[in-house]
C-alpha cells in the first residue's frame, strides 16, 4: 500500500462512476484533525473519496470493521439502497 506505487497511483487517479453511489467509512487513530491522521495503515487523505455521497470516520485503529458506529452506518448504507427502486437510479 506504498502511495508511490505505480499501481496504487493509477487505481488512485481512477474517479467513482457516477452510476455509483460510493460511501466511505475511514477509521482515524486519536484526537488529531483527520485531514492529518490515519489507522495505523492507511492514511486519511488516502482513504478519502471526494465521490463519496457520505463519509464517517471513525476514531478506530484499521481493524474498525467489528465497532458498533461501523455495524450500524453499514445499515444504515445498505437501508438506503434497498429503499432506492432499480430505475432511479442516476
Amino acid at each position: 500500500m506504498n502511495p508511490n506505487n505505480p499501481g496504487v497511483k493509477l487505481m488512485a487517479s481512477i474517479p467513482v462512476s457516477p452510476l455509483i453511489k460510493a460511501h466511505s467509512i475511514i477509521a482515524v487513530e486519536g484526537d488529531g484533525p483527520k485531514e492529518e491522521g490515519d489507522d495505523g495503515v492507511v492514511a486519511y487523505k488516502s482513504a478519502h473519496i471526494d465521490e463519496a455521497v457520505s463519509e464517517l470516520v471513525v476514531r478506530w485503529n484499521h481493524s474498525c470493521q467489528g465497532q458498533p458506529e461501523v455495524i450500524e452506518e453499514i445499515r444504515r448504507i445498505l437501508l438506503e439502497h434497498l429503499a432506492t427502486p432499480e430505475g432511479t437510479r442516476p
